[in-house]
């Protein structure tokens, strides 16, 4: 069961760029369904484009595999990103942290992730998730996992000139911060 709050700050013009904390590989099915009419296409690790299904979908949804290794390589997925906006074909969705967190804690973001809206010029819609982790655990039981989706605020595109991308990201960070409580905050941020 999906509980939300604040899905009548979503845009309903033009694309934006979502961003969330990332627990559970169910997070981006969450999104897609709290999000039906937004298109949104996830920045993901390469690795998720070889599963069987899940790639065929990931292609389908216009979803880009970034590099996380390769910086030169990871700059063109932001490029493509950026077009996807421009071009109006997708909202882009992103997991600022580049990982699923194993402590359930809000970690480090990376930083270039918030360049895709500046270049773009589109909003940026903060939210938070918590309890998809549990899926897994009550699925085995056949019980019903309640899960949290929080849509925070949204940064206007005309708020993001002339910050830095560490700015707008640790802007970022204590919106977060600020939903989900200070107990979340992981110590190396």
């Amino acid at each position: 069961r999906i509980h939300t709050t604040g899905l009548e700050k979503v845009p309903t013009e033009g694309r934006f760029v979502l961003v969330c904390n990332h627990l559970f590989i169910a997070d981006p099915c969450v999104l897609l369904h709290c999000f039906p009419k937004s298109q949104l296409a996830f920045v993901t690790k390469q690795e998720n484009q070889k599963l069987f299904v899940v790639g065929k979908v990931m292609h389908k949804i216009l979803c880009q595999p970034i590099d996380r290794e390769n910086d030169r390589a990871a700059l063109k997925t932001i490029i493509k990103c950026i077009q996807l906006l421009k071009d109006d074909e997708a909202s882009v969705a992103v997991f600022p942290e580049g990982y699923t967190s194993k402590d359930g804690k809000l970690h480090h973001f990376r930083s270039g992730v918030f360049k895709i809206a500046q270049k773009a010029n589109v909003p940026i819609v903060v939210c938070t998730i918590q309890n998809t982790r549990q899926i897994f655990r009550n699925v085995t039981h056949l019980k019903p996992t309640d899960v949290e989706l929080h849509l925070v605020d949204v940064i206007p595109a005309e708020d993001l000139k002339g910050k830095t991308t560490v700015d707008i990201g640790n802007q970022v960070y204590e919106m977060m911060i600020g939903d989900l409580g200070e107990s979340f905050r992981a110590e190396e941020a």
